[in-house]
């Protein structure tokens, strides 16, 4: 009896775990969660494809241009067309000094 409550606690927190994700919009380029890996809009759309999530926080760095915001969207609408919640979260540093595409 342990061992099934131990087991379906296990399994609802994995498939919990993978829910949501957070997407690293910076000023050229994406990352997903916490990986250090920088993709490209296709690369971000094939990643997507493979995680199984309902759930997106775009966190928008002050310096990114708004086309790779759009970008982002589309990649997710086109890799996983069910995501039922998207946030946005800003981040970075407010001097447009430290942008480097200004």
């Amino acid at each position: 009896m342990r061992f099934t409550l131990l087991l379906l606690l296990v399994i609802s927190f994995y498939s919990n775990a993978s829910d949501e994700i957070t997407i690293h919009i910076g000023e050229t380029s994406y990352s997903i969660n916490d990986s250090d890996k920088m993709l490209t809009n296709t690369e971000l759309e094939i990643e997507l494809s493979k995680i199984d999530f309902s759930s997106v926080t775009l966190d928008i760095d002050y310096c990114a241009e708004p086309s790779l915001i759009a970008e982002a969207y589309s990649a997710i609408a086109n890799s996983k067309p069910s995501v039922s919640n998207i946030q946005l979260k800003a981040g970075g540093s407010s001097e447009e000094t430290k942008c480097k595409n200004v």
